[in-house]
């Protein structure tokens, strides 16, 4: 199973009534990414030029990352991030976006209907012997959430001891709660709605979860303004696995390295930042 079908399922849940034009409008001009890319790795750029269509595969089911517009087109981060690619390649020309179901993309590449999946997949050891995966670029972030009372202090650690922390049951953030934070009591819920109405009800003082999940609440009115980050984010690749990837024919090394070269390059320009802002009403890496 792929990022986008994990995270899709919970964030399309809690975009709700947060329709795609509402997410543009409310994404603030300061949300900043952390960088991705060591800026000492070197990665160099083929010569792709050759290259008759760069058509991207993804879905429609994963906001904010790629989901539907009002006309239906395809729209989100991971579709404008594909065209940031193809400008950087300088195959705009030449550079096709074509969504289709989850389970159909992988047979699509196969298929030789596209050239590269973007569309929020996670890297596995079966996808690296089946297919060419490029770095990651979005890692999902782990976030404390409390109440605006909440006030840590400079000891984030000491505020935490004894708190009671609203966590799904059995979940990665389960784990790494107990892993990493051992001073906390855990409060086991069945899902995030559970979780913000533990801390409503001050049954937990913190939730803790997934930070792009949280931020899309916290925008929502739902939430009605009663809560905020509080330190993080925390990130773990063995609790949360290592972000999403772009995916290619295991055979098109030189495509895969451009894809590459592109990434880091759009990092390094300010355009990955600037389509970043566009998606998240509140930065899941910010304060």
């Amino acid at each position: 199973m792929g990022t986008g079908q994990t995270y899709g399922c919970i964030v399309a849940r809690l975009v709700g009534a947060l329709a795609a034009a509402a997410i543009l409008l409310t994404a603030p001009a300061h949300a900043e990414p952390p960088r991705i890319w060591d800026p000492g790795y070197r990665v160099d750029s083929p010569d792709v030029a050759g290259l008759p269509r760069l058509r991207f595969l993804t879905s429609l089911d994963f906001p904010p990352f790629n989901f539907a517009d009002a006309n239906r087109r395809p729209t989100g981060f991971n579709v404008e991030l594909a065209r940031a690619i193809c400008a950087e390649l300088e195959l705009t020309d030449r550079c096709e976006i074509q969504a289709m179901p989850w389970d159909e993309l992988e047979p699509a590449l196969d298929g030789r209907r596209g050239e590269v999946i973007l569309a929020g997949t996670a890297p596995s050891a079966e996808k690296r012997t089946r297919f060419g995966l490029s770095e990651p670029y979005f890692r999902f972030p782990a976030r404390f959430v409390a109440g605006r009372a909440f006030q840590p202090g400079d000891d984030f650690a000491q505020a935490l001891e004894g708190r009671k922390v609203a966590v799904v049951a059995r979940s990665a953030h389960a784990a790494m709660l107990e892993t990493h934070f051992l001073a906390t009591e855990p409060v086991p819920v069945a899902d995030m709605p559970a979780a913000y109405q533990a801390l409503r009800d001050g049954e937990a003082d913190l939730v803790f979860g997934d930070g792009v999940t949280l931020s899309f609440w916290l925008a929502a009115p739902a939430s009605e303004q009663c809560c905020r980050f509080v330190s993080g984010p925390y990130m773990s690749n063995a609790h949360l696995g290592h972000g999403m990837v772009a995916v290619t024919r295991a055979q098109d090394q030189l495509l895969l390295d451009a894809i590459n070269a592109a990434l880091k390059s759009v990092e390094q320009n300010g355009v990955y930042a600037e389509i970043f802002a566009r998606y998240f009403p509140i930065d899941p890496f910010g304060s």
